[in-house]
């Protein structure tokens, strides 16, 4: 089947895999759970506790929401590593915490590693290191996670309507939208073109005028 039969086929299956509104947000409660209950268990405050939550789901290379329901049905004994993962990262070495906020400032424009090791004023092999020991992943291996949740956050946004995936895509460092496509759904479980179906139905539905009854 050739690419334009497959964008077809997908088309066609797109309108049954669009979440209902009950769907959305239970996404949305499981969240905010999650995020009362790290904030209780950690005593972080609410803004601490969901970018734990978002760092977290990064690690495991998995939706926010996937990874709240997780954390949700999960004791604490049995709570997904990623969390203490990204609670240790808070006290990792200096130049690890400057290089991971370069990247999550910067992560729009054409960084390298090279621009990386300069952000953490240390050595690139240390700087692997730090990353593989505090953060369990590489220094371009978080860029390419954060560009990922970047991009989902842009596909979900009802105020981009004219933009296509490709451009999206494009923003945030992927040059090829096949290569995209593969790594999104890789993560959240679906193509790209299925969540910015997604955000165009949410936002028609809630266009739509209320009937007085």
């Amino acid at each position: 089947m050739d690419t334009r039969a497959n964008e077809r086929a997908e088309e066609t299956h797109i309108h049954a895999a669009t979440p209902t509104e009950e769907q959305v947000w239970a996404s949305r409660a499981a969240i905010e759970r999650a995020t009362g209950v790290l904030m209780e268990r950690y005593g972080l405050d609410a803004e601490q506790a969901k970018e734990t939550l978002l760092q977290a789901s990064r690690h495991a290379a998995v939706s926010m929401a996937q990874f709240a329901e997780d954390v949700l049905t999960s004791g604490r004994a049995g709570e997904p590593p990623e969390i203490r993962v990204v609670l240790d990262a808070a006290s990792a070495p200096s130049g690890l915490r400057k290089a991971v906020a370069f990247i999550e400032s910067e992560a729009a424009r054409p960084i390298r590693l090279a621009d990386i090791v300069a952000a953490a004023g240390v050595g690139a092999r240390a700087l692997q290191y730090d990353f593989v020991r505090h953060l369990h992943t590489t220094p371009t291996r978080y860029l390419r996670s954060v560009r990922l949740e970047r991009a989902h956050r842009e596909l979900q946004a009802a105020d981009l309507q004219c933009e296509t995936v490709a451009s999206i895509a494009a923003r945030w460092g992927f040059s090829s939208p096949g290569r995209f496509a593969t790594q999104y759904r890789s993560v959240y479980g679906r193509s790209p073109r299925m969540t910015r179906s997604d955000a165009r139905w949410s936002d028609r539905t809630s266009a739509d005028p209320v009937e007085n009854e």
